[in-house]
Protein backbone atom coordinates (compact mmCIF):
# COMPACT_ATOMS: atom_id res chain seq x y z
CA UNK A 1 0.00 0.00 0.00
CA UNK A 2 2.94 2.46 0.92
CA UNK A 3 4.27 1.40 -2.38
CA UNK A 4 1.29 2.23 -4.94
CA UNK A 5 -0.15 5.12 -2.82
CA UNK A 6 3.72 7.25 -3.15
CA UNK A 7 3.49 6.18 -6.89
CA UNK A 8 0.07 7.41 -6.87
CA UNK A 9 0.78 10.70 -5.51
CA UNK A 10 3.77 11.26 -7.73
CA UNK A 11 2.19 9.90 -11.14
CA UNK A 12 5.46 11.69 -13.02
CA UNK A 13 7.52 9.07 -11.41
CA UNK A 14 5.41 6.43 -11.85
CA UNK A 15 5.61 6.52 -15.48
CA UNK A 16 9.55 6.61 -15.88
CA UNK A 17 9.47 2.99 -13.68
CA UNK A 18 9.68 -0.36 -16.24
CA UNK A 19 9.10 -2.53 -13.29
CA UNK A 20 9.42 -2.70 -9.42
CA UNK A 21 9.79 -5.42 -6.72
CA UNK A 22 7.55 -5.95 -3.70
CA UNK A 23 8.79 -8.57 -1.13
CA UNK A 24 5.93 -10.44 0.34
CA UNK A 25 5.91 -11.95 3.83
CA UNK A 26 5.47 -15.29 4.68
CA UNK A 27 2.58 -14.02 7.13
CA UNK A 28 1.03 -12.58 3.71
CA UNK A 29 1.38 -15.83 1.83
CA UNK A 30 -0.50 -17.70 4.69
CA UNK A 31 -3.41 -14.73 5.36
CA UNK A 32 -6.10 -16.12 3.19
CA UNK A 33 -8.11 -12.76 2.65
CA UNK A 34 -4.66 -10.82 1.40
CA UNK A 35 -4.58 -12.14 -2.40
CA UNK A 36 -8.04 -10.97 -2.82
CA UNK A 37 -7.34 -7.36 -0.55
CA UNK A 38 -4.48 -6.84 -3.11
CA UNK A 39 -6.05 -7.69 -6.20
CA UNK A 40 -8.93 -4.95 -4.91
CA UNK A 41 -5.90 -2.62 -4.20
CA UNK A 42 -4.11 -3.16 -7.49
CA UNK A 43 -7.18 -2.82 -9.58
CA UNK A 44 -7.63 0.50 -7.69
CA UNK A 45 -4.37 1.78 -8.50
CA UNK A 46 -3.58 3.98 -11.05
CA UNK A 47 -0.01 2.52 -11.26
CA UNK A 48 -0.32 -0.01 -13.54
CA UNK A 49 -0.36 -4.13 -11.84
CA UNK A 50 2.09 -5.29 -14.80
CA UNK A 51 4.81 -3.27 -13.49
CA UNK A 52 4.68 -4.94 -10.20
CA UNK A 53 7.20 -8.31 -9.37
CA UNK A 54 5.92 -9.43 -6.09
CA UNK A 55 8.97 -11.45 -4.75
CA UNK A 56 7.68 -14.68 -2.51
CA UNK A 57 10.15 -17.02 -0.75
CA UNK A 58 11.05 -20.14 -1.36
CA UNK A 59 10.88 -20.94 2.10
CA UNK A 60 6.90 -19.54 2.26
CA UNK A 61 5.67 -20.14 -0.70
CA UNK A 62 6.51 -24.14 0.82
CA UNK A 63 4.64 -23.57 3.84
CA UNK A 64 1.86 -23.05 2.38
CA UNK A 65 1.49 -24.13 -1.18
CA UNK A 66 -1.68 -23.98 -1.97
CA UNK A 67 -2.25 -20.15 -1.20
CA UNK A 68 1.07 -19.46 -3.00
CA UNK A 69 -0.68 -20.72 -5.96
CA UNK A 70 -3.95 -18.51 -5.53
CA UNK A 71 -2.21 -15.53 -4.98
CA UNK A 72 0.12 -16.05 -7.96
CA UNK A 73 -3.09 -16.88 -10.19
CA UNK A 74 -5.59 -14.19 -8.78
CA UNK A 75 -2.51 -11.53 -9.70
CA UNK A 76 -1.39 -12.69 -12.24
CA UNK A 77 -4.71 -12.01 -14.02
CA UNK A 78 -4.05 -8.20 -14.01
CA UNK A 79 -0.81 -8.27 -15.02
CA UNK A 80 2.06 -8.88 -11.85
CA UNK A 81 4.43 -11.19 -11.66
CA UNK A 82 6.38 -13.46 -9.52
CA UNK A 83 9.96 -14.03 -8.88
CA UNK A 84 11.24 -17.04 -6.07
CA UNK A 85 13.50 -15.17 -3.88
CA UNK A 86 16.41 -16.58 -2.19
CA UNK A 87 16.30 -19.69 -4.35
CA UNK A 88 18.38 -22.55 -3.66
CA UNK A 89 18.54 -21.54 0.24
CA UNK A 90 15.39 -23.13 1.47
CA UNK A 91 14.22 -26.51 0.10
CA UNK A 92 15.57 -26.59 -2.84
CA UNK A 93 13.15 -28.98 -4.49
CA UNK A 94 12.72 -28.97 -8.09
CA UNK A 95 9.47 -31.23 -8.10
CA UNK A 96 7.55 -28.33 -6.91
CA UNK A 97 8.70 -25.57 -9.90
CA UNK A 98 5.97 -26.73 -11.89
CA UNK A 99 3.26 -25.76 -9.51
CA UNK A 100 4.49 -22.68 -8.82
CA UNK A 101 4.17 -20.23 -11.72
CA UNK A 102 6.93 -17.92 -11.14
CA UNK A 103 8.64 -15.73 -13.70
CA UNK A 104 12.08 -15.45 -12.13
CA UNK A 105 14.20 -16.95 -9.83
CA UNK A 106 16.21 -15.12 -7.61
CA UNK A 107 19.48 -16.62 -6.91
CA UNK A 108 20.49 -16.78 -3.08
CA UNK A 109 23.08 -14.45 -2.18
CA UNK A 110 24.91 -17.09 0.16
CA UNK A 111 26.09 -18.82 -3.37
CA UNK A 112 27.24 -15.44 -4.84
CA UNK A 113 29.28 -14.26 -2.31
CA UNK A 114 31.02 -17.46 -2.71
CA UNK A 115 31.42 -17.06 -6.09
CA UNK A 116 35.14 -16.47 -6.67
CA UNK A 117 36.36 -18.92 -4.53
CA UNK A 118 33.99 -21.87 -4.31
CA UNK A 119 33.40 -24.37 -7.16
CA UNK A 120 30.20 -25.63 -5.69
CA UNK A 121 28.57 -22.37 -5.41
CA UNK A 122 29.86 -22.34 -9.40
CA UNK A 123 27.96 -25.29 -9.85
CA UNK A 124 25.02 -24.86 -7.68
CA UNK A 125 24.20 -21.09 -9.59
CA UNK A 126 24.69 -23.16 -13.53
CA UNK A 127 22.14 -25.43 -12.74
CA UNK A 128 19.84 -23.27 -11.01
CA UNK A 129 20.53 -20.95 -14.33
CA UNK A 130 19.88 -24.19 -16.63
CA UNK A 131 16.66 -25.26 -15.29
CA UNK A 132 15.36 -22.07 -14.94
CA UNK A 133 15.93 -21.32 -18.65
CA UNK A 134 14.73 -24.73 -19.41
CA UNK A 135 11.54 -23.47 -17.72
CA UNK A 136 12.11 -20.14 -19.82
CA UNK A 137 12.57 -18.09 -16.27
CA UNK A 138 14.76 -15.31 -15.71
CA UNK A 139 17.86 -15.93 -13.40
CA UNK A 140 18.06 -12.96 -10.91
CA UNK A 141 21.86 -13.34 -8.61
CA UNK A 142 21.31 -11.45 -5.21
CA UNK A 143 24.45 -9.85 -3.18
CA UNK A 144 26.45 -8.84 -6.27
CA UNK A 145 28.95 -6.75 -5.01
CA UNK A 146 31.87 -6.28 -7.43
CA UNK A 147 32.14 -6.05 -11.25
CA UNK A 148 34.64 -9.17 -11.43
CA UNK A 149 31.01 -11.28 -9.62
CA UNK A 150 28.52 -9.99 -12.54
CA UNK A 151 31.25 -10.69 -15.01
CA UNK A 152 31.27 -14.33 -13.68
CA UNK A 153 28.15 -14.60 -13.58
CA UNK A 154 27.32 -13.39 -16.87
CA UNK A 155 29.92 -16.54 -17.46
CA UNK A 156 27.72 -18.62 -16.55
CA UNK A 157 24.49 -17.50 -17.65
CA UNK A 158 22.68 -15.77 -15.41
CA UNK A 159 19.95 -12.95 -16.88
CA UNK A 160 20.41 -9.89 -14.59
CA UNK A 161 22.17 -9.10 -10.91
CA UNK A 162 21.15 -6.86 -8.03
CA UNK A 163 23.24 -5.50 -5.45
CA UNK A 164 26.06 -2.88 -3.91
CA UNK A 165 28.08 -2.57 -7.75
CA UNK A 166 24.86 -1.80 -9.37
CA UNK A 167 22.99 0.14 -7.03
CA UNK A 168 22.81 0.41 -3.42
CA UNK A 169 19.70 0.64 -1.41
CA UNK A 170 17.64 4.11 -0.50
CA UNK A 171 14.32 5.21 -0.21
CA UNK A 172 11.83 6.12 -2.98
CA UNK A 173 12.27 9.99 -2.54
CA UNK A 174 16.23 9.70 -2.54
CA UNK A 175 16.18 7.21 -5.54
CA UNK A 176 13.86 10.00 -8.01
CA UNK A 177 15.95 12.49 -6.06
CA UNK A 178 13.71 14.55 -4.08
Amino acid sequence: DLLLTWMEANPQHAKTIAACSINLSGASMCDEYFSDYLHKRLKNSSFPANKIIFEITETSAMQNLANAQNLIFNLRQIGCRFALDDFGAGFCSFSYLQNLDVDMFKIDGSFVRNLETSELSKAVIRSITDIAHVLNKTTVAEHCESVKVIELLSELGVDKAQGYAIHKPQSISEYFGM
